[in-house]
C-alpha cells in the first residue's frame, strides 16, 4: 500500500518536472484513494496528538468506531463533496525563554487525517519547484543542513557577515488571498482548490470561543500549513535568486540568514530584504533581524556558529566556523531533564533512564548531525548524572550525597545515554 502511494507520488513529481508550469487539473480523486487515506492513517498516528474540539481520541476510533470504517466515512464524503472541516482547537503553548505564548491548532483528527492526504498528492508538484535555499519541511531536507550549509559557506566562500532574519509571526500573517493564487498557478482542480479554502476560512475555536477567519494566516499545528507556507515564502525566495544581490540565502521556513562578504553593505541588503517581504505582505521582526559577525557568533535553529582560528598546526585553513548548542538550547535540555525526572520517587532508576534516553538522545543526534562539537555535548553527561544523584538522595533520604548509590558506572552499565 505505502509502495503503490509512493509511486503515485514519483508519477506526479515525473510529470511536474517535464513543465514548471504546468497545472494539473485532476487531483481531488486521488486524496480519497483508499491507499492514500491508509497511508495518512499511518501517518497521522504515528504523530499521536491530543484531539481536536470534537474530543475524539485515537484510541476511540480504533476501538469504537474501526478504523476501517473510519476511513470508508471519509472516502465518501469527500467523493461525494459532502466533507466540511472543523474549526481548529487553539492553544497556547510557552515559547522557551520567553514570558509570551505560541498560539497552536489542533485540527480534529478527520481533518489532519484529510490534510495528510491531500500533501501527500499536492507535495511531490510544489518540491520541484522550491529552490535548494529552502530546508524547512521538506522531503529529506532538515534543519541540520542548513547548520552544515551554513558553516561550510561561512568557511569556505569567507562570507563572514550574517544578516539573521526573522519574519513577524508569519503563519498568522499569511494573506490567504495571495496564497491561493500562488497554489493556483500548480493546481487547477476546482475541488482541489475548494478543499484548500476551506480548511483557511475553518475558523479557530479559543476557550470555547469561536473566532471568524479574518483572511490570514495558516493554523500552526495543522498538517498542511508548513507546505502552505513554504508555497508562499517561495516567492520571496524566487524574488532573492532574481535580485542577483550579492550573497547566499539559506532559509528554514520563516528563519533565514543571509551570508555576505565583508565588503559588501548589508543594511543595503536589507532594505532590500525589506522590500521583497512587503510585496508579500510580509514583514522582519524588528527586534530578532540584526546584522552579525560570523567571528562574534550568532544563533539560528538553536545551534550557535562561529568563526574561529584553527589552531592546528600546518592547517590548511586559517579560520573554520564551529558549532555548538546554543545557550537557549542547553537551558531546554535540562529543563526538560529536571521536568522527566520531577519527583516521581516512586519509581525505580531503570524506570527513570528509560524515561530519560529517549529526550537525550533526540536532544543529542540533532546537534550531531548539526556537526556540533562533540566535547561540548560530554559536558551534560555530568548534569544528567548530578540530577539522578539528587533524585535518588531524595528518594532514599540519603543523609549522604547520596554518590554511593551509583558507584562503578552504575548509570552506563544500566544503559544510560551518553552524550557525544
Amino acid at each position: 500500500m505505502q509502495n503503490s502511494v509512493q509511486a503515485l507520488q514519483e508519477k506526479l513529481s515525473r510529470a511536474a518536472k517535464q513543465s514548471l508550469d504546468r497545472r494539473f487539473g485532476a487531483l481531488y480523486d486521488k486524496v480519497y484513494r483508499r491507499d492514500v487515506l491508509w497511508e495518512a492513517w499511518r501517518r497521522v498516528r504515528a504523530n499521536k496528538g491530543a484531539p481536536g474540539i470534537d474530543e475524539q481520541s485515537f484510541e476511540t476510533i480504533e476501538e469504537e468506531i474501526g478504523v476501517e470504517a473510519f476511513l470508508g466515512e471519509i472516502e465518501q464524503e469527500l467523493r461525494t463533496q459532502t466533507y466540511r472541516p472543523q474549526p481548529v482547537k487553539r492553544c497556547w503553548i510557552d515559547k522557551p525563554g520567553k514570558p509570551e505564548k505560541r498560539p497552536l491548532g489542533i485540527p480534529v483528527i478527520k481533518d489532519r487525517l484529510v490534510q495528510t492526504a491531500a500533501k501527500l498528492v499536492m507535495e511531490p508538484i510544489f518540491e520541484t519547484n522550491f529552490l535548494p535555499c529552502s530546508y524547512g519541511f521538506r522531503p529529506n531536507r532538515d534543519a541540520p543542513m542548513a547548520i552544515r550549509e551554513i558553516g561550510r559557506i561561512i568557511t569556505f566562500q569567507g562570507r563572514t557577515v550574517v544578516v539573521d532574519a526573522d519574519i513577524r509571526s508569519y503563519f498568522d500573517r499569511i494573506p490567504q488571498t495571495p496564497l491561493l493564487g500562488l497554489v493556483e498557478r500548480r493546481i487547477s482542480d476546482p475541488r482541489m482548490l475548494k478543499l484548500i479554502r476551506a480548511w483557511l476560512k475553518a475558523g479557530v475555536m479559543d476557550d470555547g470561543k469561536y473566532i471568524e477567519p479574518d483572511g490570514l494566516g495558516s493554523p500552526q499545528g495543522a498538517v498542511i500549513s508548513p507546505l502552505l507556507a513554504n508555497i508562499y515564502l517561495h516567492a520571496f525566495d524566487k524574488m532573492w535568486e532574481q535580485s542577483q544581490l550579492p550573497g547566499t540565502l539559506v532559509r528554514y521556513a520563516d528563519d533565514f540568514v543571509i551570508l555576505l562578504h565583508p565588503r559588501t553593505e548589508p543594511q543595503v541588503i536589507l532594505a532590500q530584504v525589506r522590500a521583497m517581504l512587503g510585496r508579500l505582505g510580509l514583514e522582519l521582526h524588528p527586534e530578532k533581524t540584526r546584522v552579525r559577525d560570523a567571528k562574534e557568533g550568532f544563533d539560528f535553529l538553536g545551534v550557535h556558529l562561529r568563526l574561529c582560528r584553527v589552531r592546528k598546526p600546518k592547517a590548511k585553513l586559517k579560520y573554520s566556523c564551529r558549532i555548538w548548542p546554543s545557550e537557549r538550547s542547553v537551558h531546554r535540555i535540562r529543563q526538560k531533564v529536571r521536568d522527566v525526572i520531577g519527583r516521581r520517587y516512586s519509581q525505580t532508576l531503570e524506570e527513570m533512564i528509560e524515561k530519560l534516553n529517549p529526550v537525550l538522545r533526540g536532544w543529542s543526534n540533532y546537534h550531531i548531525r548539526s556537526r556540533g562539537e562533540r566535547k561540548r555535548l560530554r559536558k551534560l553527561n555530568t548534569f544528567v548524572r548530578e540530577r539522578l544523584r539528587i533524585f535518588l538522595m531524595r528518594k532514599y533520604s540519603d543523609q549522604t550525597r547520596g554518590s554511593r548509590r551509583l558507584h562503578g558506572n552504575l548509570l552506563v552499565r544500566l544503559g544510560l545515554f551518553q552524550f557525544a
